[in-house]
């Protein structure tokens, strides 16, 4: 029964992800004003219309505070309100940041997609985030920034 279910899975994310476009954001920018300052860069995929209208996203990225340096893994799903200028989404995901101790991050994404030329956007983004490590709990705000590259 699991193989039936992972087969099914399997298909119909594979129809889905032949519907939309596929997008890189290849050199994004955080910059995360509260509890405190720290700056990260990070590389993400992601495909357009993947489940339904939503759009997925995944990726790395590395986080840089007064604490040192960790690695950040995450995923979200975003919704794209498409205008002509001017492209709104937002969404939320989960993460995770390893560094010294193991954090779970739930995140929302809110951001502006400004077109620069054909497949080539600039994105900024609000990513409010509640960060779970060690049976407690801290909200963070960020904002991201970078380029957005389409394919196909």
């Amino acid at each position: 029964m699991k193989k039936l279910l992972v087969l099914f899975v399997a298909m119909v994310l594979g129809g889905a992800f032949a519907q939309g476009r596929f997008f890189g954001e290849v050199a994004g920018g955080n910059v995360n004003l509260v509890p405190n300052f720290s700056l990260s860069a990070s590389a993400r995929m992601g495909a357009e219309n993947v489940l339904g209208p939503l759009a997925l996203r995944g990726g790395f990225g590395l986080q840089t505070n007064s604490g040192g340096t960790v690695f950040v893994i995450g995923a979200d799903a975003l919704y794209f309100l498409r205008n002509p200028g001017l492209d709104f989404y937002f969404g939320g995901g989960l993460g995770l940041q390893a560094g010294g101790n193991t954090v779970f991050v739930l995140s929302g994404a809110a951001g502006l997609e400004l077109p620069v030329s054909g497949s080539f956007n600039f994105l900024v983004e609000l990513k409010p985030a509640i960060y779970f490590a060690g049976g407690s709990s801290q909200f963070g705000l960020g904002v991201e920034f970078g380029p957005r590259l389409y394919f196909r």
